[in-house]
């Protein structure tokens, strides 16, 4: 009888040995990244005055933004067009500019080029720079004096467009 519950005991303990030999060598982890969500506040339709060489358009922000880390950034292309008028050949030719806080100088902004806002640690994005200014404080229409001499009467628009794309880097 011992001899038996000893070849038993043996088996079973043979046998819960072979299971723990046999089950998974590998454990799975999973993560979900949110998307990043954001409000992109541009500068409001603006009546440019006859004759001025350089107008504020105001700033460009972002508000509620959550999903961004550092190397996750908001990238905002800014396209424009010339003013034209309605069946008038003339054109008046402008620029877009990038004025930076605490009076560190502007730069232009040809139309396609674009603004990075930078995402940080926080999940916030910082205003975006300009490596020799500093931060983003606003941006203006300058147009040439003779350009506007150069125009016939009219009334003329121009359409600047933002968009805006999450993007790593």
């Amino acid at each position: 009888m011992k001899k038996l519950f000893a070849i038993l005991l043996t088996v079973a303990m043979l046998a819960s040995m072979a299971i723990v030999a046999s089950a998974a060598s590998t454990t799975t982890l999973t993560t979900t990244v949110p998307a990043a969500t954001y409000t992109l506040n541009i500068p409001a339709d603006t009546e440019i005055e006859f004759g001025k060489t350089f107008t504020s358009l105001g700033n460009l922000t972002v508000t509620n933004q959550t999903g961004f880390a550092e190397g996750k950034n908001l990238k905002v292309t800014i396209t424009y067009t010339d003013f034209s008028c309605e069946n008038i050949s003339t054109t008046i030719p402008m620029t877009i500019s990038a004025h930076y806080k605490d009076n560190y100088g502007s730069n232009t902004i040809a139309s396609g080029d674009s603004l990075l806002f930078r995402g940080r640690i926080s999940g916030e994005l910082s205003l975006p720079e300009d490596e020799s200014y500093n931060d983003l404080q606003y941006l203006g229409v300058e147009i040439d004096s003779e350009d506007w001499g150069k125009a016939l009467a009219g009334e003329y628009t121009a359409t600047i467009t933002f968009t805006a794309e999450v993007v790593a880097g």
